[in-house]
């Protein structure tokens, strides 16, 4: 998918980030996106027991925020967070921001190295989250809940890019509907209970 200018394996680089994509790169794709499902999975479960004891204050602001978004039909909802926002945040962090900032540290540190563009574009993947409560505490706490998340995101599309048959855009789009819909799945459960 990348140039050969741009994948580890034409040049001598000794990052640890090398050694993590080339480990990654080894498995089996789909074994890998499901290996990273669950890691997201179990952080989380932890980080929102920890937030539950916490802040509780936190859960609460969710109950607000969500009286808007539950105002709209769950098929809709589900669509746009499973399909739909997985897909353009895909294209818009994974690949486009991730090879614009690649291009950028490589010309810049005049090296090819992955760790800049890891950390930049997971970071702003973040950022962008704390948006769903605004520039407050608890935007800022969604954005930290979301870090490894968006870590494993973009490690995903690091190792696709660096396959030698990858598939980044799908492969990452593939985890990320997965997370949102496990994030929807009580939800989905308790409306196909109600129909059936």
């Amino acid at each position: 998918m990348l140039p050969d200018s741009m994948k580890f394996r034409h040049t001598k680089d000794i990052s640890p980030m090398r050694d993590i994509i080339v480990f990654l790169s080894r498995i089996n794709r789909v074994k890998l996106i499901l290996a990273l499902f669950a890691g997201n999975y179990i952080i989380g479960w932890i980080i929102w027991q920890l937030l539950y004891f916490f802040e509780p204050e936190f859960l609460e602001s969710l109950s607000t925020y969500s009286e808007i978004y539950y105002s709209i039909s769950l098929i809709f909802r589900i669509a746009i967070e499973v399909i739909i926002v997985p897909f353009l945040e895909t294209i818009v962090f994974q690949f486009f921001l991730l090879i614009i900032v690649k291009k950028c540290s490589d010309w810049i540190k005049k090296s090819n190295n992955w760790t800049y563009p890891f950390y930049i574009t997971s970071l702003l993947f973040a950022a962008l989250h704390a948006s769903n409560f605004g520039l407050n505490y608890y935007g800022l706490l969604n954005a930290v809940i979301l870090i490894i998340p968006a870590f494993s995101l973009t490690i995903l599309a690091i190792v696709e890019f660096e396959r030698e048959k990858g598939h980044p855009i799908l492969s990452v789009w593939t985890l990320h509907a997965l997370n949102n819909l496990l994030a929807n799945l009580e939800e989905l459960i308790s409306f196909l209970t109600r129909i059936i």
